[in-house]
């Protein structure tokens, strides 16, 4: 039984932008955040392109900054400003790979 568990190959589907959007409007519910239209539509496209767990930790420096702003609702200028300050897991490694021969190995 343990080898045809192990034999049994799940396939699992990206999520597309709608589903994205869905899922991070119900964590910025849950975590008491507001948000734009423009800016959940922004991150389901981010999400897209990158991963919705990229998308999901956005949501906390992007809720500081508009706060900081004076504003308590997050805006697509915020999401634009903290994707801009932050790589995602494939994109950090990427940088790390083209940039290896500048690191101490």
């Amino acid at each position: 039984v343990d080898l045809l568990d192990r034999l049994v190959i799940i396939r699992t589907m990206p999520y597309s932008v709608d589903e994205i959007v869905q899922v991070v409007n119900i964590r910025a519910n849950t975590e008491g955040l507001t948000m734009e239209e423009e800016a959940l539509i922004l991150l389901g496209e981010i999400g897209a392109n990158t991963s919705l767990r990229y998308v999901v930790q956005l949501l906390t420096p992007a809720s500081i900054l508009a706060k900081t702003s004076g504003r308590d609702s997050i805006a697509r200028d915020d999401i634009e400003e903290i994707d801009s300050l932050f790589f995602d897991a494939k994109s950090s490694a990427k940088l790390l790979a083209e940039q290896a021969d500048k690191y101490i190995s």
